[in-house]
């Protein structure tokens, strides 16, 4: 009887191994209901911190500076890249000795040991999300960490091309010191109009509402989101987007490849 409890033991703990690895699910975080965790500098909202199929650690925030404060400074931690994007107002924004002064919709690309400094200079409130991403690395091995200059790049600089359903926005398609791509681009929808066919794809993907009402359908299921709300996406569920509100829509579309790929 003690052996069959001891091998219904290690069979559970074998399952809930198995279903930690695989990491979180597909999920929407509404905007309107994560909950602002008020501070002296302003606000926090953290939409996740969960470990994904592909990525060790990975964690969402929007941070809100009100006039005139500033985020404590910080290091980036080791095995982290951090993508910061500015949701409203503007920001100045100093990593390591360079500094740059960014508006809505900029974005920028810090790594493992950069020293990062925000502040709100102006009178009206500043919002900025931080992506942080921490890979898995494979057993025994010691990653080499490559060094890469912070990535600054200003909305009002990115180029549109439009197209039949709006128009797109390439912001960004590279190597990062952690991660073996990241790919960020900004697609903009005309009213009613969907951006593709529900499709699947290798990696796992993040969309950001950044104006406008947007519909995604997972597995068939539709969700309606509004501006600053979020969507995970895993590497195998069927899922597509299309513009949910009046007049034209638009939101990030945000990719990762690593050394290891989701499973």
């Amino acid at each position: 009887m003690r052996q069959n409890w001891l091998f219904f033991g290690l069979f559970t703990l074998a399952i809930l191994s198995v279903a930690a690895k695989k990491g979180l699910n597909s999920s929407v975080f509404d905007w309107e209901n994560v909950k602002a965790k008020k501070e002296s500098s302003g606000e926090v909202r953290s939409f996740l911190k969960s470990p994904t199929r592909s990525l060790k650690m990975f964690e969402i925030k929007a941070i809100t500076l009100y006039p005139s404060k500033d985020a404590q400074g910080y290091s980036v931690e080791k095995g982290l890249n951090e993508l910061i994007i500015i949701k409203e107002g503007v920001a100045e924004i100093s990593i390591n000795d360079e500094r740059r002064v960014l508006g809505e919709g900029s974005v920028v690309v810090v790594s493992e040991g950069d020293n990062v400094e925000i502040t709100n200079t102006q009178n009206t409130n500043a919002v900025y999300y931080s992506f942080r991403f921490k890979p898995y690395q494979k057993e025994g091995q010691n990653k080499t960490i490559k060094m890469i200059s912070p990535v600054f790049i200003d909305w009002n600089k990115i180029e549109f091309v439009t197209s039949a359903n709006g128009g797109r926005r390439n912001i960004m398609q590279q190597q990062t010191a952690m991660l073996k791509e990241l790919e960020i681009h900004v697609t903009t929808l005309k009213e009613g109009l969907p951006s593709h066919n529900a499709h699947v794809h290798p990696d796992e993907e993040i969309i950001l509402v950044r104006k406008g009402f947007v519909e995604e359908t997972i597995k068939g299921k539709p969700y309606r989101l509004g501006p600053g709300s979020v969507i995970f996406l895993t590497n195998d569920d069927l899922h597509g987007i299309s513009n949910a509100g009046t007049g034209q829509c638009e939101y990030y579309a945000i990719r990762w490849l690593t050394e290891m790929p989701a499973k």
